[in-house]
């Protein structure tokens, strides 16, 4: 998955994450359309064991992508994304090499004291869950690099979600990027001083940078608050150009695209071998 991560030019993440949201084509695009969208579109990825929907759905997250913000997601992002990415082909493998010993084999061998069973079906399972995720995680950045938080926050007052609520939302935002400039600041002094010579000392460096961040994030949340209050916080973000509203077309939009995934997949079921492919089995 080919992204251009923004990074390096001195900008704090927060800036960097806002900046992309704010000048994305689907910034004009209802909030709720957008959220409903992308909520039908996971749940028809889920609902069937098609490889072709799945693959569908990572065309449409690509295509979100490449249309919202030309593949651009910031450094931070793009390094979570990678750690996702890494855990899922673990995982992935993991799946594929449990597989029932009743079934049969189409690759076995004993690590320590693991039996490792590979059968045609969890061979595709492995596959299928992989295409699933990184499919989903592509659809969410779409999303999650087109909507600015305060738009969302706005948007979910829409539906009745509690003032106190959205307004915990932004905070969080907001507070949590303050917490990774205060990582990325320590993370930097620590590494200037040789923290990181060796795999002992980095382990030990970066057990205290978590207790340095995990001491200090409640005397930033008071300077956090008084810089609030000093600003004229009273509550509540106020907005200027407030959001689209979605209406009955995205709706229809978002159903359509939903029967249309669940369709293509009760109809694609097995296309797709991985087994057969590999290993001609």
């Amino acid at each position: 998955m080919a992204m251009g991560l923004s990074g390096g030019s001195g900008a704090s993440e927060h800036t960097q994450m806002d900046a992309l949201a704010y000048s994305s084509r689907m910034l004009n695009w209802a909030p709720l359309g957008k959220l409903l969208l992308v909520i039908l579109i996971l749940v028809a990825n889920v609902m069937t064991g098609s490889v072709i929907t799945a693959l569908a759905v990572l065309a449409i997250g690509l295509a979100m992508m490449a249309y919202s913000t030309n593949m651009k997601v910031p450094f931070m992002l793009g390094v979570a994304i990678g750690e996702a990415v890494l855990i899922l082909i673990v995982a992935c493998g993991i799946i594929s090499i449990n597989g029932d010993t009743s079934q049969p084999c189409i690759w076995s061998a004993d690590f320590l004291w693991l039996n490792l069973y590979m059968t045609a079906d969890s061979f595709n399972q492995a596959w299928l869950v992989m295409i699933r995720a990184v499919a989903g995680i592509t659809v969410m950045i779409a999303f999650a690099t087109s909507t600015p938080i305060p738009h969302l926050a706005q948007a979910l007052r829409q539906i009745r979600v509690p003032d106190e609520i959205c307004e915990i939302v932004v905070l969080i935002y907001r507070y949590a990027f303050l917490l990774l400039e205060r990582m990325d600041t320590m993370w930097s002094a620590a590494n200037s001083r040789l923290g990181f010579s060796g795999f002992k000392r980095s382990m030990k460096t970066i057990a205290s940078i978590a207790v340095g961040i995990f001491t200090s994030s409640m005397n930033l949340a008071d300077k956090a608050q008084v810089s609030l209050e000093c600003r004229g916080y009273r509550g509540y973000f106020p907005i200027w150009n407030r959001p689209q509203k979605a209406g009955v077309a995205w709706i229809a939009v978002a159903v359509v695209v939903f029967v249309l995934l669940f369709v293509l997949g009760k109809h694609t079921e097995g296309v797709i071998d991985f087994s057969h492919i590999v290993f001609g089995v």
